[in-house]
């Protein structure tokens, strides 16, 4: 999520009058450019006026490109020895900028599985998105659409832990700390009456647990979000209570697999 006056004042300034490290954001730009060639479509001066007006209106391609470019500079350039040495410094710095990374998904495992139910909530909940082209990995959504999909995912992997099919919690409620379990519990009463969604969590539980017990290769997104469901879980509740919809407009989720 962002910050857009800190990025316009920040960011802005620093991509545009000079290098972080070795190159300028435009040099960098072109570069990636003469790398992918003609199927590579961003260009530096739009996301630099992007940044200027409203950051929160970039796309998931051009954030991913922003992203690798202050990765590239900072935290494995001129600073990546105190990144070795403290993995924090990566909020430090995209906070100065602007930007906060609310969820980084750890391995292909969990982004599959995470992706997969994306997509399965908005099959029943559509959801408009700001895209650079229809085939665009990544989506740019309006918070309250993602705190919307943010509870389903909440009641979704807690029904998975709830039920015991992952044998490493048996015990109902033992992947939650006393703070958590409040949280789980307003959602539960928040939603306790919209029975399209309550259904939709149902069948999408039915139908997880039944791959995960057969074991199908075919089905190992399906399976693997019984695996991941604690992970999914904690930071979902943790990204619930960071965002601030009155503040952070728009969500960007980089699917970059």
């Amino acid at each position: 999520m962002f910050d857009k006056e800190t990025a316009s004042d920040v960011l802005y300034h620093d991509l545009k009058n000079k290098k972080l490290y070795n190159q300028t954001f435009k040099d960098f730009i072109a570069g990636r450019k003469a790398e992918l060639g003609q199927s590579y479509h961003c260009a530096s001066e739009q996301i630099l006026n992007i940044i200027k007006e409203n950051i929160n209106e970039i796309t998931a391609d051009e954030l991913f490109e922003l992203m690798y470019y202050l990765n590239e500079e900072l935290l494995y350039g001129k600073y990546n020895d105190e990144f070795k040495a403290d993995r924090n410094l990566q909020n430090t710095i995209y906070q100065k900028y602007g930007i906060t990374l609310l969820y980084e998904i750890p391995g292909t495992t969990t982004c599959y599985s995470y992706m997969f139910q994306y997509g399965n909530y908005t099959e029943y909940y559509p959801i408009e998105e700001i895209k650079f082209d229809k085939d665009e990995e990544g989506q740019n959504i309006c918070v309250k659409d993602f705190l919307r999909f943010n509870d389903y995912m909440i009641l979704m992997m807690n029904r998975i832990l709830s039920s015991g099919v992952n044998e490493y919690y048996p015990q109902s409620e033992s992947y939650l700390n006393e703070s958590e379990k409040d949280i789980v519990n307003e959602i539960i009463l928040k939603h306790q009456n919209d029975e399209y969604l309550l259904n939709i969590i149902e069948q999408e539980f039915n139908f997880i647990k039944s791959s995960y017990d057969e074991k199908k290769e075919y089905y190992s997104a399906v399976e693997n979000t019984v695996y991941c469901a604690v992970n999914i879980l904690s930071n979902s509740i943790l990204m619930k209570l960071k965002i601030n919809p009155e503040k952070n407009t728009r969500i960007v989720i980089v699917d970059s697999l």
